[in-house]
């Protein structure tokens, strides 16, 4: 039985502490009452700057639940790039990002969005600490992209994994009959046997999914099959590596991004634009001190 959030652009690393905190947060109970109430989108305002993080894990949709384990919702993230676009008195849009990557869910769609977005205004990525997999294919579609000297960026690349416990039920004396319409309607249900012709099937999934990050990336940052070959295996790049092999535009930490970008405007700002963004992050902390 498949569904697309059994993908992922993820760091393995962070797809097993992703997976504790999850197991630690089933025992909470239930979230608040008013989890439906929406608390405004991401984004925060700095002068002429709308500043938008994306940090965690990416996932598709958030709730409570997902807010508690600090993951960011791709949605929420697209909704704030085109109130940004939208908001004249936004000259440029910076992307603060700290993610391991994430689900695959709505991933091409926020690409998407974010390559439209930077025909209208500059979108500068900055790296804060790591953007790798999901978080880098977002990264790839921006103006510029910058890390600090010990940042890390890549993880390129598509994964699942699958796990046969039809031996396990077995030994137990457990028999996990399959009823349904095809070969593959229950392939990689619990206690039934992993097929390699399912294997094979779930395998044209995953590669179709790359071949989207493959053109993602080469379009976006320009670079020719050898040179996204040389970078698409799943390793870590610190900035200097990074810069050498195309992935980033340069070395430099977020303030420095952020200095020479933000400009205080004097006199009068356009009211329904100021209105409209003071709405929008009024939930919010402070992204960035």
């Amino acid at each position: 039985m498949f569904n697309s959030d059994m993908l992922w652009l993820m760091h393995p690393q962070a797809v097993a502490q992703l997976q504790a905190k999850i197991q630690m947060a089933i025992r909470v109970g239930a979230g608040p009452a008013d989890d439906a109430e929406r608390e405004g989108l991401p984004v925060t305002r700095r002068g002429n700057t709308a500043i938008i993080p994306i940090t965690g894990p990416m996932v598709k949709a958030e709730n409570w639940f997902t807010r508690w384990l600090g993951m960011s919702s791709t949605l929420a993230i697209r909704a704030a790039i085109n109130a940004a676009v939208a908001d004249d008195s936004v000259e440029n849009i910076v992307l603060l990002i700290d993610s391991p990557g994430g689900s695959t869910a709505a991933l091409s769609e926020l690409g998407d969005t974010v390559a439209l977005a930077k025909e209208q205004k500059p979108i500068i990525s900055q790296v804060d600490s790591m953007a790798a997999s999901a978080a880098y294919y977002v990264a790839a579609q921006t103006t510029k992209i910058y890390a600090g000297r010990m940042d890390l960026v890549g993880s390129i690349g598509v994964r699942m994994t699958l796990y046969d416990y039809s031996k396990a039920f077995e030994s137990a004396g457990i028999k996990a009959i399959p009823i349904d319409t095809g070969e593959f309607k229950s392939a990689g249900e619990m206690g039934t046997e992993i097929t390699e012709a399912q294997i094979a099937e779930f395998q044209k999934i995953v590669d179709g999914y790359f071949d989207d990050f493959r053109q993602a990336v080469m379009n976006g940052r320009g670079l020719s099959q050898k040179q996204f070959d040389a970078v698409a295996d799943g390793r870590m790049f610190f900035a200097t590596e990074a810069v050498e092999l195309g992935l980033i535009d340069g070395i430099q930490n977020s303030e420095t991004t952020l200095s020479s970008l933000i400009q205080v405007r004097s006199g009068r700002r356009t009211n329904s634009a100021r209105r409209r963004l003071a709405a929008e992050t009024a939930d919010l902390p402070s992204q960035i001190c």
